[in-house]
């Protein structure tokens, strides 16, 4: 009987214990819920102000790249594939080119050339960079952006290989249009 009671008693303790842990639990829960609204507050006042801010950066870096084209040289190649490894200027940088269009693919390609690349840096490459020890125009940030930019733009279907043999030849004529055509050509 003596050792029934002490075990109840017992019982009744770690009830006791039990219930007023559960109290506390709910009451750590109810002040970690209260820090975490705190928290999302901030963060979105943050957010609020930030945005304006990366943003203006962001679209002076833009017109700043914007600016560099189309490439004149090894160094200017250089300095732009360093701003767009920003995924926002890289993005901003597709969008505006896909945007300069042609009645098809093919011209599409070729606005796009004009714009990433003068004639005179162009006849140092060739597409897969495979002819006359010419570079890989392929290997390159601007090879990326012509096939990102056709397929961001209403010519979205155009297949890779499309795009190579527009670009390649594209290549292969600059020096020809250097002897034919002003050298100051814009899209």
């Amino acid at each position: 009987m003596f050792l029934k009671n002490i075990i109840i008693e017992v019982q009744k303790q770690i009830i006791r214990q039990l219930v007023t842990l559960n109290a506390r639990i709910k009451e750590q829960s109810d002040y970690l819920h209260t820090i975490m609204m705190i928290v999302s507050d901030v963060q979105e006042k943050q957010k609020t102000l930030v945005q304006p801010i990366i943003a203006l950066t962001s679209n002076h870096e833009f017109e700043n790249a914007y600016k560099m084209l189309p490439i004149p040289n090894e160094d200017s190649l250089n300095s732009l594939k360093n701003i767009l490894s920003n995924d926002v200027l890289h993005d901003q940088t597709v969008n505006m080119l896909s945007k300069i269009g042609g009645s098809n693919y093919k011209e599409t390609v070729r606005r796009i050339l004009r714009k990433l690349i003068t004639d005179e840096f162009a006849k140092l490459f060739s597409y897969t960079g495979h002819k006359c020890n010419k570079k890989a125009f392929n290997k390159t940030i601007l090879g990326s952006l012509l096939l990102k930019a056709v397929h961001s733009s209403s010519f979205n279907n155009t297949t890779i290989k499309d795009i190579e043999i527009v670009a390649s030849i594209w290549l292969t004529k600059a020096s020809e249009r250097l002897k034919t055509t002003p050298t100051d050509f814009e899209v």
